[in-house]
């Protein structure tokens, strides 16, 4: 007769672990600093997610990535304030990378389809706020290469150009299409309605093209 393994709760942050994350973030006097240690406290805070998703603890991711979404939001505000230097941003492109695909292992383990939906959202917003910053430094090819790294995280096996689940906004913001589950293969609706607004040159000659899922 088979054994079942023994499920183990996955830990979730401490209070203490927060206390000591503020004093952390506190003494940092340089953004520079603040940013690494966020960047540090967003990795937590996904890895924790993702142990709570194969753990079945949906409402525990949820919690978890709006956790993530605020610390990254607060770095977003810092970012804007410090010589953005092209070695800090390629290696925060980078890092935004991975946790995209962490993001994405997490749906897997989910069930909640308004839970895979909150993900969903927190992924464009965090690679939205990421490609302002891009633009900035590299201009508008290095944020389209950003674009397309992400694209073959959430639409493996593309070509970059917006196909696969993926819809470039106005060559400025990236999203998941209607009825696409960000690359996992399974046809979920992760978004029933997108307006698609194009800067011409694009077949659409600046024209508004709304794409609905069913």
């Amino acid at each position: 007769m088979a054994v079942e393994p023994i499920k183990t709760a996955t830990k979730k942050i401490s209070v203490f672990t927060r206390i000591l994350e503020r004093m952390e973030y506190f003494f940092a006097f340089k953004n520079e600093k603040k940013v690494e240690i966020l960047e540090k406290q967003a990795d937590k805070r996904l890895e924790t997610a993702k142990g709570l998703a194969k753990d079945g603890d949906g409402e525990g991711v949820k919690n978890q990535v709006q956790d993530y979404l605020q610390t990254k939001n607060k770095q977003d505000q810092l970012l804007g304030k410090i010589d953005k230097q092209q070695d800090v941003l390629d290696k925060f492109e980078d890092k935004i990378i991975d946790q995209q695909k962490i993001m994405e292992e997490i749906k897997t383990d989910v069930v909640d389809q308004n839970i895979k939906n909150e993900i969903v959202k927190v992924q464009e917003g965090v690679v939205n706020q990421v490609a302002k910053h891009v633009i900035d430094v590299d201009g508008k090819k290095g944020q389209t290469e950003f674009f397309q790294k992400v694209e073959h995280v959430w639409a493996p096996g593309t070509s970059g150009k917006g196909e696969g689940g993926v819809i470039y906004e106005g060559g400025s913001k990236i999203m998941f299409a209607p009825g696409t589950s960000g690359g996992s293969g399974n046809a979920v609706k992760d978004i029933k309605t997108v307006e698609v607004k194009t800067g011409g040159g694009g077949g659409n000659d600046g024209k508004t093209v709304e794409v609905k899922g069913n």
